[in-house]
């Protein structure tokens, strides 16, 4: 894998790639991007496991499956 590196603006999510690199068109390429200012931070969304329903640790005490785990250590 080679690097090249070129400035662009980014129109309607498409990067247009400089005519000098045409031999890529139809390649695979890895992308980095790098720009002047941040991203407005973006909220995470909350994850909800209570009405999920494990059934491989039902009946068992927690704390004492870990003790017994690192016993094996």
């Amino acid at each position: 894998m080679y690097t090249i590196e070129f400035e662009a603006d980014i129109r309607n999510g498409l990067v247009k790639i400089p005519d000098e690199y045409h031999q890529l068109e139809n390649k695979h390429a890895k992308i980095v991007l790098m720009v002047d200012e941040r991203l407005p931070q973006q909220v995470e969304a909350e994850l909800d496991f209570t009405s999920t329903d494990i059934q491989s640790f039902s009946g068992k005490d927690g704390l004492e499956l870990q003790r017994t785990m690192r016993d094996e250590w």
